[in-house]
């Protein structure tokens, strides 16, 4: 039977690279490989009663666009305490980490840390802190972070209100929530949710992203309390 430690024990350096452009630099990611090809290799008892697929060794388009504005907004985040929402390969956690910010970045895939950990040290930048966490659980003390943000994490709705409880216990006073979210109609009922529970979301920028041969349309948002 095939475990999720064999599948993704090793990080081979290169062997499953994929380069991303972001604001003119380009960021090397290493991963286990993609995610049609280790999907093959899991079976149900990988897979669990959590459906853990590994979508954290793709580069999604959202964290594209979210790694943008974290660039431009490089004066705001610089000193701040950040929080990253299912890490992944590490891409966002690592522009932050180079603009300043002080950063703890989880994934609820102990070899997304891994990676991200390994991916860090390739493009030579300031590890953030990598940690695994659930964010049904979150382990991180009340009103810490300064910036909260993710890139497509809404792509499930139950997913909602376990994000809307962390938003609610994370966030410090005056604090911002950026997230990434391709356009699809699945997303189209949780800004009018947030809204009827306090929240205050506004559609900061809607933006094409050019990844791994395709085009779509990205919109980012700010969350706030």
């Amino acid at each position: 039977m095939t475990n999720r430690s064999s599948i993704f024990a090793d990080i081979a350096a290169g062997e499953n690279r994929v380069e991303v452009t972001v604001q003119g630099r380009t960021w090397l990611l290493d991963r286990a490989g993609d995610l049609e090809a280790l999907w093959d290799a899991m079976d149900d008892a990988v897979l669990d009663d959590d459906e853990r697929l590994p979508y954290w060794v793709e580069v999604w388009p959202a964290s594209v666009l979210l790694g943008r504005w974290i660039e431009r907004n490089h004066d705001a985040v610089a000193g701040r305490n950040c929080l990253d929402l299912g890490c992944g390969l590490g891409l966002t956690g690592m522009i932050a980490a180079e603009q300043g910010a002080r950063v703890v970045a989880f994934d609820y895939e102990w070899p997304a840390v891994r990676f991200a950990r390994h991916n860090a040290s390739l493009n030579r930048v300031p590890q953030p802190l990598w940690t695994v966490m659930d964010w049904r659980s979150p382990a991180v003390r009340q009103g810490a972070f300064d910036f909260i943000w993710g890139g497509d994490v809404l792509y499930e709705k139950r997913f909602f209100d376990p994000l809307v409880n962390l938003f609610r216990h994370a966030l410090a006073p005056d604090g911002r929530i950026w997230v990434g979210e391709p356009v699809r109609t699945v997303s189209r009922p949780v800004w009018p949710r947030l809204e009827a529970l306090g929240f205050s979301p506004r559609k900061l920028t809607t933006e094409k992203v050019e990844l791994c041969g395709q085009n779509p349309t990205v919109n980012l948002w700010e969350i706030t309390l």
